[in-house]
């Protein structure tokens, strides 16, 4: 099989599949993406790009582009508890900051430069089953039997992944006890970089950031019994952990969904590999869950490069994935039950923007991410 002959099925079209297969189409393998859902679309996400992954968006789509797309520069953290408020500048490679984009952009761009680089993309289209052999796998999409060297689970979940020898997931398995949800509320045109804003309440953590087009993204975490106290009133349990917010000013419904969280979980055939959330993830607190879906997509496409046979290449992608997490795992994890918890916030406030080492406990926990360090104003 020479290079020009590989052909890869990527399940998926979000940030993970869609740097798969740009990656891998630049690799030269034959790329072909199925993706479920018609774009643009709203999805459940805080849509701020971790200044971990300035450079992996960037290599994807430019400066310029993501300036047409309607894209933002984010250079502050401001953290929030009660009435007080901590401020951080947040650099990027380029001291120009973070992104921020709504996914219904950023889906929508990635989807088009994917085409630009001569991947197929089947949209809608539904993949119903995929078959392992030996010598490659065979995918149904839309009831259509199709032949690939490989798949690319970039689904969220690797809901088409082999069963595991071992015993362990098939699908990415989610946080217990806790649930996901977002929406977008008017905030009238406001030009120039953005404020991550970042609120602690009891039993739930809120980001908010400025997107395109006068809106912004408001994304909480909370506990099921805090969700469980308000039902399907998602206004009224915002109003409660964030009492600034207006409901009159949403401008989207409500989403919701459960919160992933798993270490590396590779694929469990030679032919299978998984990328983003199907294959390891963060809790959000950190903004890194759209930055380690670009991250995997482009190490995938490396680790396959690099290797002429696939053992190897899984195990090259394999320890390169656990690297990734080692430390955003258990940083963001610890950030997120902080901030669940209000009486830890006030114990640790007046420690984080004090001088330690050098830096900050914010500033040395943005390097346990892979963010260059924040500085406190």
């Amino acid at each position: 099989m020479t290079r020009a002959e590989r052909t890869a099925l990527v399940i998926g079209a979000g940030p993970a599949g869609c740097s798969a297969g740009i990656h891998l189409a630049r690799t030269g393998w034959r790329v072909t993406i199925a993706e479920a859902k018609a774009f643009p679309r709203i999805k459940v996400c805080g849509e701020f790009i971790s200044p971990a992954a300035t450079g992996e968006l960037e290599s994807l789509l430019s400066p310029g582009q993501l300036g047409s797309l309607g894209a933002r520069r984010v250079t502050d953290l401001l953290i929030s508890e009660g009435e007080r408020e901590l401020r951080f500048r947040l650099p990027s490679r380029d001291a120009g900051g973070a992104w921020v984009l709504s996914r219904a952009g950023l889906d929508s761009g990635l989807v088009d430069q994917v085409r630009s680089e001569g991947v197929r993309v089947l949209q809608p289209s539904r993949v119903s089953g995929v078959a392992y052999s030996d010598d490659s796998i065979a995918a149904d999409i839309d009831g259509e039997p199709r032949r690939f060297d490989i798949v690319v689970h970039a689904d969220g979940a690797g809901r088409h992944d082999a069963p595991s020898p071992s015993g362990g997931p098939r699908t990415t398995p989610m946080r217990a006890g806790v649930v996901g949800r977002k929406c977008h509320i008017r905030l009238g045109e406001s030009p120039g970089a953005a404020t991550l804003l970042m609120r602690s309440a009891p039993g739930a953590y809120v980001g908010m950031v400025g997107v395109e087009g006068g809106l912004a993204t408001v994304a909480l975490v909370a506990r099921k019994g805090v969700v469980a106290r308000f039902g399907r009133d998602a206004d009224s349990m915002l109003r409660w952990l964030w009492p600034e917010y207006d409901p009159d000013s949403r401008a989207s419904d409500w989403l919701s969904c459960g919160v992933a969280s798993s270490r590396f979980i590779p694929g469990a055939h030679l032919r299978s590999f998984r990328v983003g959330n199907a294959g390891g993830a963060v809790e959000p607190v950190g903004g890194e869950g759209i930055g380690l879906a670009l991250w995997s997509g482009r190490a995938l496409a490396e680790s396959l490069d690099a290797h002429a046979d696939l053992a190897g290449a899984r195990r090259e992608f394999a320890r390169r994935y656990r690297r990734r997490l080692r430390w955003r795992r258990p940083s963001c994890a610890l950030a997120a039950a902080i901030l669940e918890r209000p009486r830890l916030v006030r114990a640790f406030w007046p420690v984080l923007g004090a001088p330690v080492l050098g830096g900050s406990v914010v500033a040395s926990w943005c390097a346990m991410t892979g963010k260059p360090g924040a500085l406190a104003r």
